[in-house]
């Protein structure tokens, strides 16, 4: 669908000025191209600071513990809702698409998904690597664009790894799909 949209000739002189216009990446691409089309009823997402200090130097296990819930519970994923006390406010988060910025990647994956009809699985467990410098797990999910008057859904899975910089906190997201783009959008239902 937004393939189509994009590549179509009549929208055509819209999306080439809104891709230059727009910061690189599918979630501001996207929510450039949402822009118009939800008019008045279109809002900024929030993104809250947390005032809860920074939880350096917590045991792997423990910071594993706090990735679980807040992907299973969550749903961070597809919410953005995670526990901010254990990233580096300058963590870097990567995707097949693009790499975003702390307060960017929340923004963007607020604005692009509708939680309440998105769903994001954890396959097996949230384990510990290369003695507690790096965190990772499986994932399966379902997004649910957030797109007005429809949604439409693709499913992808894949491995995330989270790595931990010399205070503990993590620096670095990188989410790794076992599809490739095409195949990601191949898969859209409406």
């Amino acid at each position: 669908f937004l393939l189509a949209y994009t590549l179509h000739p009549s929208t055509q002189a819209f999306v080439e000025p809104v891709a230059k216009a727009q910061p690189s990446g599918r979630r501001s691409l996207l929510s450039g191209l949402m822009l118009p089309t939800l008019g008045g009823f279109w809002s900024e997402p929030s993104v809250a600071e947390s005032s809860a200090p920074k939880k350096r130097n917590l045991p792997a296990d423990e910071m594993a513990k706090i990735v679980r819930e807040d992907l299973v519970v969550k749903q961070f994923l597809a919410t953005a809702d995670f526990s901010p006390e254990i990233y580096d406010d300058a963590c870097m988060f990567t995707d097949e698409i693009d790499t975003y910025p702390f307060d960017k990647f929340i923004k963007g994956t607020k604005a692009l998904f509708v939680a309440s009809e998105s769903q994001v699985e954890l396959v097996g467990d949230v384990g510990v690597l290369e003695e507690g410098q790096k965190i990772q797990f499986r994932f399966q999910e379902t997004l649910a664009f957030n797109f007005p008057l429809i949604h439409p859904k693709v499913t992808l899975s894949g491995t995330c790894t989270l790595t931990r910089g010399k205070d503990g906190l993590i620096v670095s997201y990188r989410e790794k799909w076992d599809q490739t783009v095409p195949e990601v959008l191949a898969t859209t239902k409406f």
